[in-house]
Order: C-alpha cells, then structure tokens, then sequence
C-alpha cells in the first residue's frame, strides 16, 4: 500500500470515528483551507487509492465524512450509492 501524503494524512485525522457525528465538507474546508474540490478530491484517493474505510451521511442536518468502523455503517454508507 502507498504511504500517505502530508494532505491526505492531515485529512484522515480530522475525520471522527463512526457514523453519530460526521464531519461536513463545508467544516472540513474550513478547518483544512482547501477548496471543496481538493476535499473531496483526497477524500477519493483515501477510498480508490489508500483503501480507507470511508462513509458520507447524506441526511440533513447530520450530514457529512466518517471512518466506517462497523459493518451497519457500511451498509448505511452504500445505501444511497445503491439505490
């Protein structure tokens, strides 16, 4: 597996553990000083590239990116990919 770059690992850590409290784009922009589009451009390398279990809640107000830390998590997380 490839190491992490600098970003990539800055990103994974503010990243919560689990589904209760995602973290929403619009934070994550605001706490990295990147644009929406690098986001959610590394947030892609963590998943295709790196293999990191990474989930979006899509349900206003609790929306957001996680680490997927079960596997009721990853269902939640597909559901809307899938549907």
């Amino acid at each position: 597996m490839k190491q992490l770059d600098k970003e990539e690992q800055q990103l994974l850590d503010l990243l919560p553990k689990g589904i209760e409290r995602p973290r929403p784009l619009k934070e994550l922009v605001k706490l990295t000083g990147w644009s929406n589009r690098r986001v959610r451009g590394i947030i892609n390398r963590l998943i295709v590239i790196h293999h990191q279990p990474i989930g979006a809640r899509y349900e206003h107000p609790n929306n957001g990116y996680f680490i997927i830390t079960n596997d009721k998590e990853r269902q939640q997380a597909l559901a809307p990919l899938t549907s």
